[in-house]
C-alpha cells in the first residue's frame, strides 16, 4: 500500500477539506480509484497520518466546533484527529462498527471522559465559540448546556416529579414551586410522556416502562435547557413501538436543540438525522447530509458498512 496520504474522489463535495496539507492528485500519489470513483477500502485510514475526511466537516451555525481532536485511553488510540462540526437544531448521527470511537467522540462532547481513569482528549472543542477545556469551564454547567441521554434508561429512585425537578433545583432555574412545578409539566409535554404520568406524578420513575423510562431520561435532560442532546444509542434497549416514539421525538425536540445520536440502526440514522458521520478504526472517514451517504457514499468503506459488507 502506498505511503502517500488519501486524496478526494472525483466527484465528491466540493466542501471536502482536508485535516492536513493538501493532497496530490489520484495520478501523482498513485491511488488505483475503483471504477464508481470512491476511495478502495484496503485504505486504513489510521495507518495513513494524512488522512482526509470525505465530506464538508463544517457547517454554518454550528454550536460545537471541533478541531483534531484525539482520544487515547492508556496507550490505546482511540479517536485520531476528527475535526467535526454540530449545527444548530440538527440531527447529527454518528454510525460506524462497534468499537470506531463514535461513543468515544461523543462522550467528549460534554467531557464525561474525564470520568474515565487513563482517558486523554487532545485538540479543540468549542461550545458556542468557547473552549470546553478552558480554565474557566464549569464543567456542572458544561454538562447541563450539553445534555446526555443514555443507551439503557437510568432514572433516578426517585419520584416521576423529582426527576424531572433535580437538573432546575441544582441549577436553580426555577424560582418558586409554581414555576418549578410548570418547569416539571413542560418538560413531560415536550418529551410526550405527560398525558401517561400527569396522574402518578408521586410514583417512582424506575416503575415505569423501558420506553417510558427512557422518555422521562429525555424530560430530565431538557428540563435544564440545554443548547445539545447527546444521545448514545437511545433506542437499543427498545421494542419497535418504543424506538418509534423516541425517534418522533428527536424529530420534534431539533425544532429546538441540536441533537448527536449513535446508532448502529442504518434504518434509524436514515430516519432521524440531517447529516450522517461514519467513523472506521477512530477516524471520521466521512460525513455529509444523510440522503447523500446513504445514497452515493464517496469512500468505500462508508458503501461497504451501510450496505452490510461489514460491520
Amino acid at each position: 500500500m502506498s505511503d502517500s496520504p488519501q486524496t478526494a474522489p472525483p466527484g465528491a463535495p466540493a466542501g471536502s477539506s482536508p485535516i492536513h496539507a493538501p493532497r496530490p492528485s489520484p495520478q501523482d500519489s498513485g491511488l488505483n480509484l475503483k471504477p464508481s470513483g470512491r476511495m478502495p477500502a484496503a485504505l486504513h485510514l489510521d495507518s495513513e497520518p494524512g488522512a482526509r475526511t470525505i465530506g464538508e466537516t463544517r457547517v454554518e451555525n454550528a454550536v460545537f466546533s471541533c478541531r483534531g481532536v484525539d482520544v487515547f485511553y492508556g496507550s490505546k488510540h482511540a479517536v485520531k484527529n476528527v475535526s467535526l462540526d454540530i449545527g444548530s437544531k440538527q440531527v447529527l448521527a454518528m454510525i460506524g462498527p462497534s468499537g470506531c470511537g463514535k461513543s468515544t467522540f461523543l462522550r467528549c462532547l460534554n467531557r464525561m471522559n474525564d470520568t474515565i481513569p487513563g482517558a486523554r482528549v487532545s485538540g479543540e472543542i468549542c461550545l458556542e465559540g468557547q473552549d470546553i477545556h478552558g480554565p474557566e469551564q464549569d464543567v456542572v454547567r458544561l454538562r447541563a448546556r450539553v445534555g446526555m441521554v443514555f443507551q439503557k434508561p437510568n432514572p433516578f429512585p426517585k419520584s416521576i416529579y423529582d426527576n424531572v425537578a433535580y437538573g432546575p433545583r441544582l441549577h436553580g432555574l426555577a424560582g418558586s414551586r409554581a414555576a418549578l412545578d410548570d418547569l416539571v409539566c413542560s418538560s413531560l409535554q415536550r418529551a410526550g410522556l405527560w398525558d401517561e404520568v400527569k396522574d402518578r406524578l408521586s410514583q417512582i420513575g424506575t416503575g415505569l416502562s423501558g420506553g417510558q423510562q427512557q422518555r422521562l431520561c429525555i424530560a430530565r435532560t431538557i428540563a435544564v435547557q440545554p443548547e445539545v442532546i447527546l444521545m448514545d444509542e437511545p433506542c437499543s434497549a427498545l421494542d419497535p413501538i418504543a424506538t418509534a416514539r423516541i425517534e418522533d421525538l428527536i424529530a420534534e425536540l431539533s425544532k429546538s436543540f441540536a441533537i448527536v445520536i449513535v446508532t448502529h440502526s442504518m434504518q434509524q440514522a436514515a430516519r432521524v438525522s440531517d447529516r450522517t458521520a461514519y467513523f472506521h478504526l477512530g477516524s471520521l472517514v466521512e460525513v455529509g447530509e444523510t440522503n447523500r451517504i446513504f445514497t452515493n457514499p464517496g469512500h468505500r468503506l462508508t458503501e461497504d458498512y451501510i450496505t452490510g459488507r461489514f460491520g
